[in-house]
């Protein structure tokens, strides 16, 4: 960690830093695309739909295992460069990476056992079991990221982002080619999570620093860990929830209908991160004035470029899902429709949270989550069995959106110049129109 904090993070690095992170999203992407591709055209439906299963709960506990704390440690670590306290920083990092090791580890039990309960299928727990392996290194890979996002090294994420996504492609889809099990390919998943933990430990610490142990940090995180795990849960659930009732109340060929069609938002949620992650230092040392127009800004540009990406979604979702999955999944293509719809609220509640993070209001995040769990749990449970993959996309959207309409209402009167309703309006109105056109 030789970055100097004086110059951690400068305006001028802020754009080099997205373009670093918005490559590591890109790759991310085309491995996501690429295995799932592979694995539509060359297994049967009913084994997409167990993937997608075993894949969700993988979702589920590789967001827990971080219990949120990213920003967190962004903003920890940051300050204590900014008062140039190096050693503390080097404390804070190690017993951070301590702790999350230990939890990776309880949520493998988790995981494991959550594949028992929410799949008959002994293939899919089987395979959960085997995945869950990869937990055991995701939270220290979680600390690294934060890390080098602090000490303003986006570039390692990303080569090291790279790395792993060429190796999670190019060894699944061969097994797949091959007609290896469901098992050997989650096998491999777990292979290529050690080997980017190994490069982060290599690249960032030396074994002394991530053997330090200080319990007065344990303790703050350890205070810290409620409300951001809580956040995490909740928003992991709120992702996973309408696939694991998929699972429970519908079929398998509407879990592999709504699991090739939920594809499409993993660039965004990737790249969304990236960003949120990259402007989070900017974000902690602003005053609430210029925070308010920071925000407003960017909040407004990411509503009018999604909705209109939304607009344009029904045109081409058809040929889209045809050129990459087969005639087979072109029925994915309405909910596909619905998901392109929940990119607008997303991208608000992305950046939204951020700022109360950095106004010290992530309370709102959590509750705004709880409502989301809540919404998208009581309309799953009534439109899911009857509409299959279609009900859950439209849960999906409505689960956003009530979290989008907390999250901004809240902030709008925390911050005066904070000020997107106008925006989000218009935003509505569009997104009404494409309901009509797609029910039409």
């Amino acid at each position: 960690m030789s970055a100097d904090p004086k110059i951690l993070n400068p305006k001028s690095n802020i754009i080099q830093n997205v373009l670093w992170m918005a490559w590591s999203g890109a790759v991310s992407i085309a491995n996501s695309v690429a295995v799932w591709v592979f694995m539509a055209r060359l297994r049967e439906p009913e084994e997409i739909g167990r993937f997608t299963v075993v894949m969700s709960l993988y979702m589920l506990f590789f967001t827990i295992c971080s219990l949120g704390l990213s920003p967190f440690i962004v903003n920890e670590i940051s300050r204590r460069l900014n008062d140039e306290k190096k050693t503390e920083a080097e404390g804070f990092i190690g017993t951070t990476m301590l702790s999350l090791l230990v939890w990776g580890i309880v949520c493998a039990v988790l995981m494991t056992i959550s594949g028992f309960i929410f799949s008959p299928s002994n293939d899919v727990r089987i395979s959960t079991f085997i995945l869950s392996f990869a937990m055991i290194p995701t939270g220290t890979i979680t600390c690294a990221e934060a890390v080098s996002i602090s000490f303003g090294k986006a570039r390692l994420i990303a080569i090291v982002n790279t790395l792993e996504n060429l190796l999670r492609t190019i060894i699944p889809v061969a097994l797949i080619f091959y007609g290896f099990s469901l098992h050997f390919v989650c096998a491999a998943f777990v292979f290529v999570r050690f080997v980017s933990f190994a490069v982060y430990f290599f690249a960032n610490f030396s074994l002394s620093k991530i053997t330090t142990f200080d319990r007065e940090i344990f303790r703050k995180l350890l205070k810290a860990a409620p409300t951001f795990a809580g956040i995490t849960v909740l928003a992991s659930l709120n992702w996973q929830i309408v696939t694991m009732l998929l699972g429970r109340f519908s079929t398998e060929i509407e879990s592999a209908k709504y699991g090739v069609a939920s594809r499409f938002l993993i660039p965004v949620m990737i790249l969304m991160a990236g960003y949120a992650g990259v402007i989070q230092p900017l974000l902690a040392n602003k005053t609430d004035e210029k925070l308010g127009t920071f925000l407003s800004k960017v909040i407004r540009n990411l509503m009018l470029f999604a909705t209109f990406a939304s607009l344009l979604a029904p045109f081409f979702s058809e040929i889209v899902l045809k050129i990459l999955f087969g005639e087979t999944y072109t029925q994915s293509a309405a909910s596909l429709n619905i998901l392109a719809l929940t990119v607008v609220p997303f991208c608000a509640v992305m950046i939204v949270g951020r700022g109360l993070v950095a106004t010290n209001s992530q309370f709102i995040d959590l509750i705004a989550n709880a409502v989301g769990v809540a919404v998208c749990a009581c309309i799953g449970m009534f439109l899911i069995p009857k509409y299959g993959a279609v009900g859950a996309a439209t849960t999906q959207f409505l689960s956003l959106l009530a979290m989008a309409l907390v999250e901004i209402g809240y902030l709008s009167r925390k911050i005066i110049d904070f000020k997107v309703w106008r925006t989000a309006a218009f935003s509505f109105a569009c997104l009404l129109l494409v309901c009509v056109f797609i029910w039409k």
